[in-house]
């Protein structure tokens, strides 16, 4: 099943990145997500945890859908530059 711009567009928006140490070696500062705090999409079933390939699709499709995005203001961008150019 394919996922949905839209599905993986709320997803995306409602990471929130943290900066943390683990008790054990509180010289390093590691950057991840609040496991309980991650959307169902990417969080395992126990909550637990979240698992590194769903969030490389995950940020696949929010990626491709940004390069679609790019590639139409382009476009648009050159569109209006010929027009620009025409009227003078």
């Amino acid at each position: 099943e394919n996922l949905s711009a839209e599905e993986a567009g709320r997803a995306f928006a409602a990471l929130e990145p943290v900066k943390f140490k683990y008790r054990e070696d509180a010289e390093e500062t590691y950057l991840g997500f609040i496991a309980e705090d991650v959307p169902d999409l990417v969080a395992m079933n126990d909550r637990k945890g979240l698992n590194a390939m769903d969030m490389v699709g995950l940020l696949t499709k929010v990626v491709q859908e940004q390069q679609k995005a790019i590639a139409a203001l382009k476009e648009e961008v050159a569109a209006l530059k010929e027009a620009v150019r025409k009227d003078r």
